[in-house]
C-alpha cells in the first residue's frame, strides 16, 4: 500500500480531503465510463448496485494507492459501506447548493474524529466546463452553512482516474456542466472499524507540525491529529504563560454559547477548555447540560440532525478519560437530551471510556430512542477495541446489542448492527 505521509495527513485533517490517482490505463477508465453511460441510458441509475454492475470498480478500490490513502485515514480493516451512488451531471445541469451529506439510514452527530469518509471517483477527465465537484476546504468541522461558505471554494478538476477522499462532513456541491458531455462521479462510503492505537499512515514525526498552525482551528486540528496517532489525551496542557494560538472570535473567555462567537470561535473555546484539566471538565460538563436543552428545538427542527449535535461535547471528547466521571453523572440525568449527549460523547472518546460500557448497556433500555441510538453507536466505538479487556461485561455487550437489532427505532437497529460488525472485525 502507498500510505499517506505526515504532510498529507495534516493536510487532510485541516482541509478535509486528499486526492490520489490509481495508475490504470486510460482504456480502463473509459471502459468504466462507457458502461456507466450504457447503464444510465438503458436502465437508469443503478444506485447501490453500481458496484456489481461495473465490476472494474472493485479493482479500482483495491488498488494500493487507494487502499493506502483510506487506511491512513480510517485505519486498518476499514469497511466499504453498502451505500454508494453514481452521480450523473448532464450538460446544462444546474449547480447545487453547498451541502453536507446525510448519513445513510441514520442521523449521526457530525463528529470531528474521522470514522467515516467518502471517495469520489471520476472515470473521465473533468474540466472546469464539465461541472466539477466543488469542495469548501476546512469546512468539515462546521454545521453552519454561513460559517462553511467563508472558506474559498475549490473545484476538483483532473484526469480520468482521479479519486478524491473526503471527510464525510466536508461541505461540497456539483457545479454547472457547461460542456456537451455527461460528467460521471461515483461516490463510495467507507467507515472505520478499529479505533486508532497508533498512526496508520507513514508517520515519521508524531508531533503536530507548528507550520500548520493557522488562524482557523489550531486546537481542534492538533486534537484530531493526536487522536489519529493513538494518543488518548492531548500531550499539551494549556497554561497562562503559553496559551497557544487562538481562532478569530474565540478571545472572550470560556463562554461557548455566547451570541457574539462564530462557530469557529465556539469550537476553539471548547478545545481550549479541554486543555485545562479537571476545571475544564467541570466547565464543559456544565455547558453540555446547558446546550443539550437550549439547542434541542433547533436540532429537532433541522433535517438529518441528531439532538446531540452540540459544541461542548467535542471538548469533553478531547479530554478523554478525564471527562468520563462527569459524563457518567450526566447519564443519570432526568433530562433525556443530556443523557443522549453523554452517551454520544462517551462513544466519541472511545476506548478510554471502556469502563462506561455497563452504563451504556443500561442505556439500550432507555425510554428515549435517542439515548438508545447514541448508546448503540458508542458501544460500537468502545467495545470494538475493549471487549476482550472488560471481563464479564463482554458477553453481555454482544447479547444486548443483538437484542437492540430488534428495536422499534431504525437508527437504534442500524447502530446495533454496525456495533456488532465492529466487534466481530476486532
Amino acid at each position: 500500500m502507498k500510505l499517506l505521509n505526515d504532510p498529507q495527513m495534516q493536510d487532510f485533517i485541516t482541509n478535509g480531503y486528499v486526492t490520489v490517482k490509481a495508475p490504470f490505463t486510460p482504456a480502463f477508465h473509459e471502459t468504466v465510463r462507457a458502461q456507466a453511460e450504457e447503464i444510465f441510458t438503458t436502465q437508469g441509475n443503478p444506485g447501490n448496485h453500481i458496484l456489481p454492475a461495473i465490476p472494474q470498480l472493485a479493482d479500482l478500490f483495491s488498488h494500493p494507492a487507494v487502499t493506502g490513502a483510506l487506511t491512513s485515514i480510517l485505519g486498518p480493516g476499514y469497511a466499504m459501506h453498502a451505500h454508494r451512488h453514481c452521480h450523473l451531471t448532464p450538460p446544462r445541469e444546474s449547480a447545487q447548493r453547498h451541502h453536507q451529506d446525510s448519513y445513510e439510514d441514520d442521523q449521526n452527530v457530525r463528529h470531528h474524529r474521522t470514522r467515516w469518509a467518502m471517495a469520489f471517483y471520476y472515470p473521465q477527465d473533468v474540466t472546469l466546463e464539465m461541472g466539477p465537484t466543488s469542495v469548501l476546504p476546512a469546512s468539515q468541522y462546521y454545521t453552519s452553512r454561513d460559517q462553511a461558505e467563508k472558506q474559498q471554494e475549490v473545484r476538483l478538476c483532473g484526469e480520468a482516474g482521479t479519486v478524491t477522499i473526503v471527510h464525510y462532513d466536508l461541505w461540497h456541491r456539483a457545479t454547472t456542466n457547461r460542456s456537451h458531455r455527461n460528467r460521471f462521479m461515483m461516490k463510495f462510503l467507507f467507515c472505520r472499524m478499529q479505533e486508532p492505537t497508533a498512526p496508520s499512515w507513514n508517520c515519521t514525526n508524531p508531533s503536530w507540525s507548528q507550520s500548520v498552525n493557522g488562524e482557523e482551528l489550531p486546537q481542534l486540528w492538533r486534537s484530531v491529529w493526536n487522536w489519529h496517532a493513538g494518543y488518548k489525551v492531548s500531550h499539551h496542557r494549556e497554561d497562562a504563560s503559553n496559551p497557544g494560538p487562538r481562532a478569530p472570535g474565540s478571545e472572550n473567555g470560556s463562554d461557548v454559547t455566547g451570541p457574539t462567537l462564530s462557530e469557529a470561535g465556539r469550537l476553539e473555546q471548547v478545545y481550549r477548555l479541554a486543555r485545562r484539566g479537571e476545571q475544564g471538565s467541570a466547565e464543559l460538563a456544565k455547558r453540555l447540560a446547558q446546550e443539550a436543552v437550549e439547542l434541542l428545538d433547533h436540532n429537532q427542527a433541522a433535517r438529518h440532525t441528531n439532538p446531540s449535535q452540540l459544541h461542548s461535547n467535542f471538548g469533553l471528547s478531547a479530554q478523554g478519560a478525564a471527562a468520563v466521571p462527569f459524563l457518567l453523572e450526566s447519564l443519570e440525568s432526568a433530562d433525556w437530551p443530556l443523557r443522549a449527549a453523554a452517551a454520544d460523547t462517551l462513544g466519541d472518546i472511545g476506548f478510554p471510556a471502556s469502563h462506561a460500557v455497563p452504563h451504556l448497556l443500561d442505556c439500550l433500555d432507555d425510554d428515549s430512542e435517542w439515548v438508545r441510538r447514541n448508546a448503540a453507536e458508542a458501544l460500537g466505538n468502545i467495545a470494538a477495541l475493549s471487549l476482550a479487556k472488560i471481563g464479564p461485561h463482554a458477553k453481555s455487550a454482544s447479547s444486548c446489542l443483538q437484542t437492540a437489532q430488534n428495536d422499534t427505532n431504525l437508527y437504534v437497529r442500524e447502530n446495533a448492527r454496525l456495533a456488532l460488525a465492529r466487534i466481530c472485525a476486532n
